[in-house]
């Protein structure tokens, strides 16, 4: 005679599984990264690739970013420092770039200051996207927008 299971005994075994099948398994291959579907950085979203002078064109190796907003919000350098980067150090509340290097990873609006020895202060704008998806299970987002910026010499 086959054995018959209580709608109470189904109901409880359901109970169990059905919270495995919502948060999903770890196949090993993403970092331990396992639950729900998930968006990822496969890369930093600001790279920023030269620097020069607004009047002699000159290359700029080393610059300081300081004073940034993402969509017009304040973000310390700090925080960006604990995000993915390339060539970047923090020094108190701002980052030292050799060039080229890459920072971040929030889409969006970025403004900072951008300043190195014999160039002021110069304000920056940059539209920071990531131009690939990746899609999958978990997904990636990588490619992110490449600038150059301008100083402005001192004295000038």
């Amino acid at each position: 005679m086959a054995s018959r299971t209580s709608p109470l005994t189904a109901l409880r075994r359901l109970s169990l599984v059905a919270p495995l099948l919502l948060l999903g398994c770890d196949t090993g291959d993403d970092e331990g990264v396992a639950g729900a579907c998930v968006n990822l950085p496969n890369d930093e979203v600001l790279q920023i690739d030269q620097a020069t002078g607004a009047n002699t064109g000159s290359v700029i190796g080393e610059i300081t970013l300081s004073g940034f907003a993402i969509d017009g919000q304040t973000v310390t350098a700090a925080s960006i420092a604990d995000q993915r980067n390339r060539n970047i150090t923090l020094d108190d509340n701002a980052l030292t770039c050799v060039l080229p290097c890459a920072f971040g990873t929030q889409e969006g609006t970025w403004t900072f200051g951008a300043s190195a020895d014999g160039y002021d202060l110069t304000p920056q704008e940059v539209v920071a996207v990531y131009n690939r998806f990746v899609g999958g299970c978990p997904s990636y987002v990588e490619d992110g927008t490449h600038t150059d910026i301008t100083l402005q010499e001192s004295g000038s």
